[in-house]
């Protein structure tokens, strides 16, 4: 008999603990696999449709994504002043056929 009432007071003193174990497992699981929010000012969709860079010393014209450019145009990337020829190496994205067109004429 008195192991009995051993063994029912080791019990009483498990179950709390593996429920509390569960518990705390549960919970880390929930928070480890929780996703992040996107921050409210990233764009879900780019919104440029072109970008000009510089191909072969010209200024180029590239679709969003392309690998080749749409048009290479004959403007000398060396005759820019130094500030528009770091934008065009690092790629001007180009929202329609106007802002590539003002782009263009004012490297004319």
């Amino acid at each position: 008999m008195p192991q009995l009432i051993i063994i029912r007071r080791r019990l009483l003193l498990v179950f709390p603990l593996a429920a509390a174990l569960i518990g705390l497992s549960a919970y880390a699981l929930t928070r480890e696999y929780t996703p992040e929010p996107l921050p409210a000012s990233a764009p879900a969709v780019p919104t440029a449709k072109y970008a000009a860079r510089i191909v072969e010393g010209r200024v180029a014209i590239y679709r969003a994504g392309a690998r080749y450019p749409m048009e290479i145009t004959d403007i000398e990337a060396a005759s820019l002043p130094r500030a528009d020829q770091e934008a065009l190496e690092a790629g001007i994205d180009l929202a329609d056929e106007e802002a590539i067109a003002h782009l263009l004429e004012d490297y004319s």
